[in-house]
């Protein structure tokens, strides 16, 4: 049986520059945060703001769901 609600990959949206630069901004926070590194919180949400409200919004919002995702016996 078809599943009608596959999307052909040709249909889907590209990201846009706000999009590839909330996943830069979150790549860099991750692998500070990975390797005990100061994460720099602040930074990352300047730099998010240069891109409006929106996507301060989503780096707060995948922050907060990055960090309620790791293990509480995580070294910081």
């Amino acid at each position: 049986m078809m599943d009608r609600h596959r999307h052909d990959p040709a249909e889907q949206t590209e990201l846009t520059e706000q999009d590839l630069a909330i996943a830069a901004l979150m790549g860099r926070y991750i692998e500070r945060r990975e390797h005990h590194e100061t994460p720099r919180v602040h930074d990352l949400l300047a730099a998010a703001a240069e891109f409006g409200d929106t996507a301060l919004d989503v780096v707060r919002t995948v922050l907060a769901c990055y960090e309620a995702m790791r293990p509480y016996d995580a070294v910081p």
